[in-house]
């Protein structure tokens, strides 16, 4: 797990990835890990929620797929 990652994308594509964010709202394009072809990023919106995970002091900025893209039926 790296050290630098503070958010966790949940839903869609990347759910599961681990990511560095440096601000608080807006909509980020994710680069999906293992793309289809034409679709390789993914928007995930930033969220007030945060999600724990045992063994980190801090908590994992929570970043919610929007459904916005072709992907999703994949």
């Amino acid at each position: 797990m790296n050290a630098d990652c503070n958010a966790i994308c949940l839903g869609g594509p990347c759910h599961g990835l681990l990511t560095h964010i440096d601000q608080d709202i807006g909509i980020l394009d994710i680069p999906i890990p293992c793309p289809a072809p034409g679709e390789d990023r993914a928007p995930y919106r930033i969220t007030r929620e945060r999600v724990r995970y045992w063994g980190r002091a801090e908590p994992y900025i929570a970043l919610h797929w929007t459904g916005a893209c072709a992907c999703a039926s994949t």
